[in-house]
């Protein structure tokens, strides 16, 4: 069951006092200001929730709202959008320009996170709380910081960085920092956290081993092989209690959230009004999310937005479990015309009578549970945003780049064992295990938005796009790489300067 609801729920009540400005003098006891609100320790509780929100923004660029999660995947070779949503599309298409709207959403939502976190630090200082609750503040605070930084610098690779919040205008012109910067500045809070934050939470809240997580992904994206193995090999041992689900598809589903297999969930919840394009903290919005009703068939009431690229169906049949079935993962990942195959609780062959050679997303559908998605969009699976099987085939790439093979595959045997495949059994060498890994976290991560960034990290993207679809291949510049700063920004912040190429 999900918890966490009634702090979900005065979200919207927080943010609604700290937007009103009062019109008399007095002051309105229902309302609250910058001024007015940071007094109680509830007060700061209600302020470290309103930092989630920006995360499961719909419409605006939430990394983990319905549209941010598109432009995640929209980079990768993995899925094909179609041409419905011009924002997705061009960014699919490597298009886009630096006007982009949800581009330019998910750069403020971070900004948004950003300020908040730095509000809460600023003004715990102030306060004359215990050393405790202090701690628990602050470590929640540079975890969400951190966490921001992170896909600050993963996103945009050189922005500004803003570690202060202030409404002096004469702080906003602020020159862009490197991406090298931001992400020390990202493993500083992260590194803190962990030091502070406990070894268990409540759903929705970070933990201990949610700071090292991302802290060791840091790591290995700025390919510092040994820290990233110093910080996530503890993670596969006591006290941690983290392991690799029994069934794969229990991390897409609602029935089993908050697993072992899970080190740090976004919660969604039924929760709120009927707005599910809200921002998540007027009255009206919902906590919920629209993804499913967005990737599935119109034959099940689905609005059918992308559908995974030949390219990626090749890439799941590529081999075949202990059984002589294809990979368990690819079967509750997607669906297609295969003995057994069933789709939103028929079989595949009846729901698409004239469409057998078609292909669909299944991975955080809600394929096993309704016989449609419902025609108010809404779905209450939680986006799992860090997965044991990552810290796994995370360590399994450093061992790997500092030369212990052996040590290597013995981690990706544990994804092929739950996967109820064989044991490794390629060439022992670096190239071949390599492939290897390329493989699985293919296969493992399908539309969890990695695929693209893994490509990116691994100097692989323009030849998987090559092989995906040429024309999309001769779209791509290196400029794409990554996210342009907003034109909005360029405009307002004089002294931040366009990203490399545009």
């Amino acid at each position: 069951m999900k918890t966490y609801n009634k702090i979900i729920l005065l979200i919207s009540a927080f943010f609604l006092f700290i937007s009103c400005e009062g019109e008399l003098d007095q002051v309105n006891p229902s309302k609250a200001t910058e001024a007015t609100f940071w007094q109680t320790e509830n007060d700061f509780n209600l302020a470290l929730t309103s930092c989630y929100t920006p995360l499961k923004n719909a419409l605006n660029g939430g990394y983990y709202g319905t549209r941010g999660v598109m432009l995640r995947i929209a980079r990768a070779d993995e899925v094909e959008f179609r041409n419905d949503i011009s924002e997705v599309y061009t960014v699919h298409r490597f298009t886009n320009s630096n006007t982009n709207s949800l581009v330019q959403g998910m750069f403020y939502q971070i900004y948004n996170a950003l300020y908040r976190t730095n509000s809460i630090m600023q003004e715990l200082e102030k306060k004359n709380f215990s050393v405790d609750f202090k701690n628990t503040v602050r470590a929640e605070a540079l975890f969400i910081r951190g966490y921001y930084l992170f896909v600050l610098g993963k996103e945009f690779k050189d922005a500004p960085l803003r570690l202060t919040a202030s409404q002096d205008p004469e702080t906003f012109p602020l020159a862009k920092s490197t991406q090298k910067e931001i992400y020390e500045q990202a493993i500083k809070d992260l590194t803190e956290a962990a030091s502070l934050l406990p070894m268990t939470n409540i759903p929705g809240k970070p933990t201990k081993g949610s700071a090292l997580g991302f802290l060791g992904k840091i790591y290995l994206y700025m390919e510092n092989w040994q820290e990233a193995k110093n910080t996530l090999e503890p993670l596969t041992r006591t006290p941690y209690t983290y392991r690799l689900m029994q069934d794969f598809n229990w991390n897409f589903d609602e029935a089993h959230e908050n697993n072992e297999e899970s080190l740090f969930e976004i919660l969604i919840e039924d929760l709120g009004g009927d707005d599910v394009w809200g921002n998540g903290e007027n009255i009206n919005s919902t906590q919920s999310n629209t993804r499913p009703k967005e990737y599935a068939a119109a034959e099940v009431d689905g609005w059918y937005e992308a559908t995974p690229t030949q390219h990626m169906m090749d890439i799941f049949l590529k081999e075949k479990d202990k059984e002589g079935n294809v990979d368990y993962r690819a079967r509750m990942s997607a669906a297609w015309n295969y003995e057994g195959c069933t789709y939103y609780m028929k079989p595949f062959q009846e729901v698409f009578k004239d469409k057998l050679d078609t292909h669909w997303i299944l991975k955080y559908q809600n394929w096993q549970t309704l016989e449609a998605e419902p025609s108010t969009a809404k779905s209450y699976i939680n986006e799992r945003a860090l997965r044991f099987a990552e810290i796994i085939l995370m360590l399994a790439e450093a061992e790997l780049e500092l030369g212990n093979i052996p040590a290597s595959i013995s981690y990706i045997n544990q994804i092929r064992e739950r996967a109820n495949l064989n044991p490794y059994g390629g060439a022992q060498t670096s190239n071949a295990v390599k492939e290897e890994l390329i493989h699985q976290r293919a296969v493992e991560f399908f539309v969890e938005g990695e695929r693209f960034y893994d490509l990116r990290r691994w100097g692989l993207l323009k030849d998987e796009l090559q092989k995906q679809d040429p024309i999309r291949a001769t779209n791509f510049s290196d400029k794409f790489y990554y996210f342009p700063i907003p034109a909005k920004e360029l405009q307002t912040n004089e002294l931040c300067t366009p990203s490399d190429g545009w």
